[in-house]
């Protein structure tokens, strides 16, 4: 499906959203879109999804373009990812977004200030040094190229639920390697913290522990509260990059207090 149209001097008019798959847990009154990262699937959200439809949401929770059973697509700008995401609707009552998925979560905020009453960002992908970007470019590739199995994700950790193993492996399987290609190395240089600078909306973000291979950083956090008072960051200590996984419960709770 074409999601970008040239005009004759090159301009590129305004991306075309593809329908996305989703998953989808509860039955409201309130509303929560969960946004995955690079490489992942709407369906590895289960958890989260599971405890915010007990407390009364309905979840709702896409494979972006390329990954899942969504579209594949001819163009993989953050433009055109965010197009897909609002396509979804708007005046949400909450949205979560992982890695890739949190960028795109503020990106569609900044956008529209009805996309939702709150936002949580969990070790959102802002800001990516030029030294470690091509190294984590390449591993997420191979990831999704040669998909582990769910025994080895399961080995490699030993804490995680073991849906959460079977999810990512099945996530990876489904990702196409192009599109996850094309997202990361289209979008360079992949400088987005000023993002965060514009939301107006009541944001927190739940940012990975640094010993653990934290993308956000929290110099970076400190920095941006003193710039946006509607920004509140706080490191969840002992959880790597997959911060949802790795401290569940710790998440479930951070967000349920942010809400309440």
């Amino acid at each position: 499906m074409v999601t970008r149209r040239e005009v004759p001097d090159d301009a590129p008019e305004p991306a075309v959203a593809v329908e996305l798959a989703t998953t989808r847990w509860g039955a409201g009154p309130g509303t929560a879109l969960l946004l995955h990262g690079i490489g992942s699937a709407g369906a590895t959200w289960w958890r989260l999804a599971e405890s915010l439809a007990e407390d009364g949401h309905e979840v709702v929770a896409p494979d972006l373009r390329g990954h899942g059973s969504s579209p594949r697509a001819d163009s993989y700008l953050l433009a055109d990812h965010v197009a897909d995401v609002r396509a979804l609707g708007t005046g949400w009552d909450l949205v979560v977004g992982h890695s890739l998925g949190g960028l795109l979560g503020a990106l569609a905020a900044v956008d529209d200030r009805r996309f939702t009453r709150r936002l949580v960002l969990l070790d959102p992908a802002l800001d990516l040094p030029d030294d470690r970007f091509e190294t984590g470019a390449a591993e997420e590739i191979a990831a999704v190229t040669h998909p582990p199995s769910a025994r080895a994700v399961q080995a490699a950790h030993p804490t995680w639920d073991r849906r959460d193993a079977t999810a990512v492996a099945d996530a990876a399987k489904a990702a196409d390697a192009t599109a996850v290609a094309h997202t990361l190395r289209d979008n360079t240089p992949w400088r987005y913290t000023g993002v965060i600078s514009r939301l107006v909306v009541p944001t927190l973000v739940l940012g990975a522990d640094p010993a653990h291979r934290a993308l956000f950083r929290p110099r970076t956090g400190v920095e941006l509260m003193i710039r946006n008072p509607s920004v509140r960051v706080r490191v969840v200590v002992g959880a790597g990059h997959a911060v949802h996984r790795d401290r569940p419960t710790a998440v479930a709770a951070a967000v349920r207090s942010f809400l309440w």
